[in-house]
């Protein structure tokens, strides 16, 4: 059990895996039917959640849970 992947939404995860995959916002936006706008609120939930600084830190965080 991992307390971080498990305080995430359901929509939080679908941008985390985004996000691992290299996705800018404008294209999770895209992906995901959503504006840029709900991706940097879910990015922001996803990096405060999980405790990370910033992009490349959650990149690797999620990288040793293999999302993506």
């Amino acid at each position: 059990l991992d307390p971080e992947l498990d305080s995430l939404t359901r929509r939080e995860m679908e941008v985390l895996r985004l996000l691992a995959r290299g996705y800018t916002y404008r294209e999770i936006a895209e992906e995901l039917f959503i504006s840029i706008k709900t991706v940097e609120t879910h990015a922001s939930n996803v990096l405060r959640k999980t405790q990370q600084s910033n992009r490349n830190a959650l990149t690797r965080w999620a990288a040793t849970r293999h999302i993506g």
